[in-house]
């Protein structure tokens, strides 16, 4: 209780002399001259959110990075690059055995097809439209349909074979990011289109409420293996071959490993699929009338409208969602925890790190939230560079 008080008024003293900072030097500039208050004033503005900013984020990301080229598990024997000579060197963290296999995988071959087929639907229907053989229609539904699946395919096609717990991440990225905004732009427009609108999106968007663990826990009864203390999953019951452990990736009769990482990737996609949708629905609303209402005119069916006009109005709004998934699933820890606790090859980064902490081996867990920073720093860039592009026009 006493803990409790003291916090309590920790904080109420601090947000009274930010209060009284705030007014002090606000007092202070009415009375400087026009240009000390049109230099100064922004940054009495911004000024606190900086410090706790400050206090809250970049420091302790500067010590972590610190402590990442300490040496000892404690990071208090000086400087050292063990950490991370031993994470980048550990075949269980990263590994290229095996990448001639994916120049011969199935799913290789097949996105190999996909593009094929993409190039020439999209060749066809540019010399339709325009009489010049040597462009491409991409905006084809037929043509951009495949490319894309044949995107999906090679990325699936490396991920499931290269192993390490980096390319785990990453699969997660690819998996989860991409699919999940895919369905949930099907579920944008078909929902948009439904009669009970709200009572679809409702229903849709409802696991968004229910938290990680909650829906490993739900989904484990859909992939138990039959055993002691527990019944036989869902998927199992419809299954008709012999019991598969889909979280582990064994079976009586094989393996499906690697692929049990995907099972978890599902989870993920089911709960995330509301929220691109959300997202998308509102940008496909925000799109003017007058364009789709031109084209309607022009001859135009629903198809077309959508891939030619609607499509291409949302692609900000796309990139935006799939951004904000990428960084949420670079940081996923609760479902692997949840479900298999990172055993089976299903580790991530966040559980080396969570593992590292446990263990008292700070330096280790430091090394694995720096690596974490490194591949979320690009998508943030990426995203700010997009944001400034928007607000320029």
């Amino acid at each position: 209780m006493d803990t409790l008080v003291s916090t309590v008024v920790g904080v109420v003293a601090a947000l009274a002399v930010v209060a009284g900072l705030f007014t002090a030097l606000n007092l202070v500039l009415d009375r400087s001259g026009q240009r000390w208050d049109s230099l100064l004033r922004p940054w009495v503005f911004v000024g606190p959110a900086m410090v706790f900013l400050a206090a809250a984020l970049i420091i302790p990301a500067v010590r972590t990075i610190g402590l990442s080229f300490r040496a000892g598990r404690r990071g208090e024997d000086g400087f050292s690059l063990a950490q991370w000579r031993g994470a980048l060197t550990d075949r269980n963290v990263i590994s290229f055995d095996g990448f001639t296999q994916v120049l011969t995988s199935r799913l290789f071959l097949a996105a190999l097809a996909l593009v094929v087929v993409g190039v020439v639907v999209a060749r066809v229907s540019a010399t339709r439209g325009t009489g010049s053989a040597q462009a491409l229609d991409l905006s084809h539904p037929l043509a951009s349909t495949a490319l894309a699946v044949a995107v999906i395919a090679v990325l699936l096609a490396v991920f499931s074979t290269l192993r390490g717990i980096i390319w785990n991440n990453l699969w997660w990225v690819a998996a989860v990011a991409g699919l999940a905004t895919l369905f949930g732009l099907a579920l944008a427009v078909l929902a948009d289109r439904s009669r009970n609108e709200t009572a679809a999106k409702t229903l849709i968007f409802m696991p968004m409420a229910i938290s990680l663990v909650g829906a490993a826990i739900i989904w484990k009864y859909v992939y138990d293996t039959p055993g002691a203390g527990q019944a036989e999953g869902l998927l199992n019951v419809l299954w008709p071959g012999d019991p598969i452990d889909f979280l582990r990736g064994t079976s009586s009769t094989g393996t499906i490993a690697p692929w049990n990482n995907f099972f978890i990737m599902i989870i993920m996609i089911w709960i995330q699929s509301g929220f691109a949708m959300v997202v998308l629905s509102a940008a496909i609303k925000g799109v003017p009338t007058e364009l789709l209402e031109a084209a309607r005119v022009d001859g135009a069916n629903e198809v077309q409208v959508f891939w030619r006009v609607t499509l291409p109005q949302i692609t900000s709004t796309i990139a935006v969602v799939v951004t904000t998934l990428t960084i949420t699933v670079l940081k996923i820890f609760d479902l692997v925890k949840a479900t298999t606790g990172g055993a089976a090859g299903t580790d991530v980064l966040a559980n080396r790190m969570y593992e590292g902490l446990r263990n008292g081996n700070f330096t280790s867990s430091a090394t694995f939230a720096v690596m974490i920073l490194v591949l979320v720093l690009p998508v943030m860039w990426i995203n700010i560079r997009r944001t400034r592009d928007v607000v320029a026009r």
